[in-house]
């Protein structure tokens, strides 16, 4: 999608989207009959302003087909966030009707409201319209992929100094390119996204920057390794395991600033405690925070961020055989602690354990991050709008969550009370997969935080349950039904302010 800047309103494109706040009374500067139309909507309340508020309309002395209304709700209430929502509102309108292009007035209304700097409006402007034009249509027919409509063109109104704005659009569409790319693999099939199928998919990204350097451990290796909680997944498939390793050094110090270590499970069956209908059809996406580490190494390294990351990407498939792993199996993880399965469904927590002792025992990052689809209790807890965190860090939870509210892409922290923290442990192992407390279900979300932290002793750590925030059922105004590239956004935002 083009994106350009005028300093009027572009007359080529074949919609208008006209944005208002609330304390508009009327438009200026197009027409006089389209002035009068909108004062009628707003005296009628068929539009007021509000935020999110839209009002389509026509009018015979005006050129575009179509026209849009968008309230921009009250001044000293935007946000970069409100800014990609209604940017998307403005991408689905124009899609939805079949056009292809439209100009605005929103970034020009929004130049000196000081809710960000003129860089960063430009980089919201971008993530707002890109992520809200996208659609996975790789399997329809070619009849079917030629009616999905797109936007080809947004021609936005913009009478400021270009220097700024231009390097926020360019910055902003290398993060929503990047999450794209993430949505587009977490959307493919399990019988298309294996380990095999990203290891090629990272080594392709490796191979586009020479700041990249790529290393794949493949099963002998982990086995010479010892990664028995990894392996004891796999078990059951016939597809390999392995464990990814991507290094960006954008920075001149040896070390790493950060590790990503992400989940990915390419399909959960659930094992032997095998998942129920309306829950197992979409298990192909249980490799979300894989990708989404994936994505950031991506990013991070177009944008140059100067820093030295770190992303590893454990991959298997849980699934079901002669040779599959059993509940109240006992395995040995990485760093020699046992653990019991009581459940083979909760196996996106071995994988980790294993990845995160191992990146720290190696790496010795200074801050580790893991990102997982781990738990439906988050999804129960706080839905799709949001990630659930757990830390002992107060420091570094508080820069996530500020990355998040800046990116759009949030984060809420989970209490991790010294209480929860033996909720995990074994009888008859160190630990076991599922807690033995209680009702064995309660505060799922925190203790599976708990049975990772297990494995993290030196490094500063978070853990992101991306569960909810990964693939939506919802459709949100510049996010589709599915797929969403949870952690990508908020994690290059932390990285880029850090």
């Amino acid at each position: 999608m083009k994106i350009e800047l005028q300093l009027k309103l572009d007359e080529r494109a074949q919609v208008i989207v006209y944005g208002m706040f609330d304390e508009d009374k009327e438009v200026k500067g197009i027409s006089k009959l389209l002035a009068a139309d909108v004062k009628e909507a707003i005296q009628s309340k068929k539009f007021s302003g509000k935020f999110g508020e839209i009002y389509s309309t026509k009018v015979s002395d005006v050129l575009f087909k179509a026209i849009l209304f968008v309230g921009l709700g009250k001044k000293k209430e935007m946000t970069m966030e409100r800014i990609r929502r209604v940017l998307g509102k403005a991408v689905k309108f124009t899609k939805n009707n079949r056009y292809t292009s439209f100009t605005s007035n929103i970034l020009e209304v929004l130049r000196g409201l000081n809710v960000c700097g003129e860089d960063m409006l430009g980089c919201v402007a971008a993530e707002g319209l890109i992520l809200g034009n996208y659609s996975f249509t790789k399997y329809l027919s070619k009849e079917r992929q030629e009616k999905v409509p797109v936007l080809e063109m947004a021609s936005l109104q913009w009478g400021g100094s270009l220097d700024a704005i231009n390097d926020g659009l360019k910055r902003g569409r290398v993060i929503a390119e990047a999450t794209n790319m993430v949505k587009e693999l977490v959307n493919e099939p399990a019988n298309v996204v294996n380990s095999v199928y990203l290891e090629k998919a990272a080594k392709d990204v490796a191979m586009t920057n020479s700041k990249i350097t790529f290393r794949v451990l493949d099963k002998s290796d982990l086995e010479k390794l010892k990664m028995g909680a990894l392996l004891g997944v796999n078990v059951g498939s016939d597809n390999p395991p392995k464990l990814l390793i991507l290094e960006y050094h954008g920075a001149d110090h040896s070390g790493f600033d950060a590790a990503f270590v992400g989940k990915g499970i390419t399909f959960d069956s659930g094992g032997y405690n095998l998942k129920p209908t309306k829950m197992i059809e979409e298990m192909n996406t249980d490799m979300a925070g894989a990708a989404a580490v994936l994505g950031t190494i991506k990013a991070a390294a177009e944008l140059s961020v100067k820093k030295n990351v770190l992303g590893v990407m454990p991959l298997c498939e849980n699934m079901i055989s002669g040779k599959a792993q059993h509940p109240g199996d006992i395995v040995r993880a990485y760093n020699g602690k046992t653990i019991q399965i009581g459940n083979t469904d909760a196996e996106g927590r071995l994988i980790l354990a294993d990845a995160l002792a191992y990146t720290e025992d190696t790496y010795h990052p200074n801050i580790m991050i893991d990102l997982a689809t781990l738990t439906g209790a988050c999804v129960v807890a706080l839905g799709y709008y949001t990630m659930g965190a757990v830390s002992k860090d107060e420091k570094l939870l508080s820069e996530l969550k500020d990355a998040g509210e800046k990116s759009g892409d949030r984060v809420w922290p989970l209490p991790f009370f010294d209480e929860y923290h033996d909720w995990m442990d074994g009888s008859i192992s160190d630990l076991n997969n599922i807690t033995m407390k209680g009702k064995g279900y309660e505060a799922g979300a925190i203790t599976a935080g708990v049975f990772l932290s297990k494995f993290v002793e030196k490094s500063r750590w978070a853990h992101l349950d991306i569960a909810g925030s990964a693939f939506w059922a919802v459709e949100g105004d510049y996010v589709q039904k599915g797929a969403t590239g949870s952690g990508v956004r908020m994690v290059l935002y932390w990285l880029m302010e850090k």
